[in-house]
């Protein structure tokens, strides 16, 4: 019979594979120490002009060679110009304050006009809720939105991804911020400014999980017995930073907890990942019945509380299988316009880009098939273009109806 110890066993395998990750991480990130010293890659032209500004090709070269001032780029092989992520944002300004830009296609917010705070949410593990709001992040930052992410999960792998580890690096996280004074031997809250990150990748910030927040949730346990309130505790933090951001986006963990009903108080709008298969679209059904019953509470601490928008977005869809694309049918039948156009398709590149711990921007297209490539770009580019035309018609700078530009 044997005898083993879970605590001793659990953290012995916990230790190993630390261990080995951080070899592994080493070598994947030869000769740099870790993937944030590396160099984000550069862009050409035409990523320019298809991604970043959604702006003809030839509009785009005339631009850069008749207004004085613009950064130049570096010319590579192949004759190539390519511009790093600085150098297109700040082209952007310097277009928009031209003239050349209209309105509805410039992502900074106009005065009076209000954040844009998305909750991915979908308490179904699996769903690619971390990837999701990793890649739609980045595409927003290419585009130029100032995007802070808030990571509420205790795995904290969205933190990962950008190479934010508060846990092991001594950062503050997001339990730094929420924690109960009252709770915690006299330790104060950090201010959020003072929790926040800035990342590798220009334009986005992030607020960092860590294993931590299983505390609060012990903790709001013990406040809500005495009557401490906990609902707007997130939007009550936001509130003193969210104005510098265009966008705040929310990644959740794949369970209901007090931190996820505070980020439902907190947000604006909602993106539910659905995974393309009809048990996940069984368990949506069980997800949604709790979500409605959760806001239900929620609506009545804030009578006024609304939603800019609600979508689903079909993820790890493959339209090849015939039972995919029938669930895929059966679901904008019946959901109608609350389903996203564009679907997350399955891919080796999302595959593959995962296993480096890098989001589809941060990998060379040439890694891949042409054809691969440009598949999932469609994919992910079109879903990061459905999301900001939500975003504009909240600012009201387009009709519900109309196209941008």
């Amino acid at each position: 019979m044997r005898d083993l110890l879970g605590s001793e066993t659990l953290g012995s395998f916990s230790d190993a594979l630390d261990e080995a990750l951080r070899l592994q991480a080493s070598k994947l990130h030869a000769p740099d120490s870790r993937k944030s010293d590396k160099g984000l890659r550069r862009f050409t032209i035409r990523e320019m002009a298809d991604i970043a500004f959604r702006m003809n090709y030839n509009t785009l070269r005339h631009h850069l060679k008749t207004i004085e001032g613009l950064p130049e780029g570096i010319m590579e092989p192949g004759n190539r110009r390519t511009f790093s992520l600085e150098e297109i944002h700040e082209i952007q300004s310097a277009l928009f304050e031209a003239g050349k830009v209209p309105n509805d296609l410039f992502p900074g917010k106009f005065e009076g006009e209000s954040t844009s705070k998305l909750l991915v949410y979908n308490l179904k593990g699996g769903v690619s809720k971390t990837s999701t709001a990793a890649n739609l992040a980045q595409f927003l930052a290419l585009r130029g939105f100032k995007v802070l992410l808030v990571d509420l999960d205790p795995q904290a792998s969205l933190s990962d991804l950008f190479d934010i580890q508060a846990d092991l690096d001594g950062f503050p996280s997001i339990y730094d911020v929420l924690r109960y004074e009252e709770q915690a031997d006299g330790e104060t809250r950090v201010p959020i400014a003072d929790a926040i990150q800035a990342t590798y990748f220009p334009n986005i910030d992030i607020l960092p999980g860590s294993i931590s927040l299983t505390e609060f949730e012990y903790e709001t346990a013990s406040a809500a017995a005495k009557g401490i309130p906990f609902y707007s505790r997130i939007s009550d933090a936001l509130s003193l930073v969210e104005d510098a951001y265009d966008v705040v986006l929310f990644d959740t963990p794949p369970h209901m907890s007090f931190c996820v009903i505070a980020a439902l108080y907190a947000s604006n709008s909602m993106l539910i990942p659905l995974s393309a298969g009809m048990l996940d679209v069984v368990s949506l059904v069980k997800f949604l019945d709790l979500a409605s019953s959760t806001l239900e509470s929620i609506e009545g601490v804030d009578p006024a509380k609304r939603f800019e928008f609600v979508r689903i977005l079909l993820t790890r869809y493959s339209p090849n299988d015939p039972a995919q694309l029938q669930l895929s049918s059966f679901l904008r039948n019946t959901l109608g316009t609350a389903m996203l156009n564009t679907d997350f398709l399955a891919s080796t590149a999302i595959a593959d880009a995962g296993n480096t711990m890098n989001p589809l921007l941060e990998v060379d297209p040439s890694s891949f098939t042409r054809k691969t490539y440009d598949r999932i770009l469609e994919s992910l580019h079109g879903i990061a273009l459905e999301i900001e035309r939500e975003i504009m018609v909240a600012r009201g700078r387009i009709g519900s109806g109309e196209e941008t530009s």
